[in-house]
Order: C-alpha cells, then structure tokens, then sequence
C-alpha cells in the first residue's frame, strides 16, 4: 500500500477573533460564509476540504478568484495554520513538526511559487 503524497482531512481556516464560535456555526450549524462574516466578524477561507494526491499524480485546485486557493496551498507548507483539520505529507502530520523539520520540509520536499514573485536578483534559484 503506497502513502499518499498529500493528504489533506476536514481542513477549515476562518480569519478573525471569534474563529472558534465562527467554525462551529460553519460546521455544526452550516452557517453560509456570509452568515459567518455577519455574525461573528470573520472570513471563511476554506470549508472542510478533504482530497488525497497519490505520488505521481497530477492534482489541480481551481476556483473563481477569492474562492480560497491560495490560502488552501499555504495550509500544504504551513504558511498558515488550519482553524480545524489536518494536512499529511508524506504520511507525517506537519502541524507536529518542530521549526527544524519543517525547515527541512520546504527546502527538500514541498516548493511554492507565489502569484507576485519577490525574487532577489542576485541569488540563484535555489536561494530565492
């Protein structure tokens, strides 16, 4: 049985101070992303996504602009941190891993490329 290469369970990020109340509604309640933003003050980024990627595989997120993608990839290198729900790479929980291991993580096994580049000239690409 092979790992999968990501996997992501039951993932949810809402931005404000009133996150936990907010997720609850959300996700016991179903509150709508609006009803959120009206009740609690917070932004709904991303609702109880759940996928796998199997190594080798070609996986692609889509959406309208502001639907969450972004801030769905950030969760995959832990830019961010999840309201509620997991990420796996690799098999290994990196909400666990120590600043070291994650380290580790970015520089030798999950890269991004951000919309805005901000790339430094006179590095290599390695060093950007």
């Amino acid at each position: 049985m092979t790992i999968p290469a990501i996997v992501c369970s039951g993932l949810w990020k809402i931005f404000g101070t009133r996150k936990g109340k907010a997720l609850a509604a959300a996700r016991d309640r179903g509150f709508s992303k609006r009803q959120v933003l009206e009740e609690f003050d917070c932004v709904l980024g991303v609702a109880d996504v759940s996928f796998s990627v199997e190594p080798g595989e070609i996986f692609c997120i889509m959406g309208l602009s502001g639907s969450g993608k972004s801030t769905l990839v950030r969760h995959l290198n832990r830019l961010i941190e999840p309201t509620a729900g997991e990420v796996r790479i690799g098999g290994n929980a990196i909400n666990k891993l120590s600043p070291s291991e994650l380290r580790t993580l970015r520089s030798e096994t999950v890269g991004m490329v951000f919309q805005h580049m901000a790339l430094l000239p006179h590095r290599t690409v390695y060093d950007n």
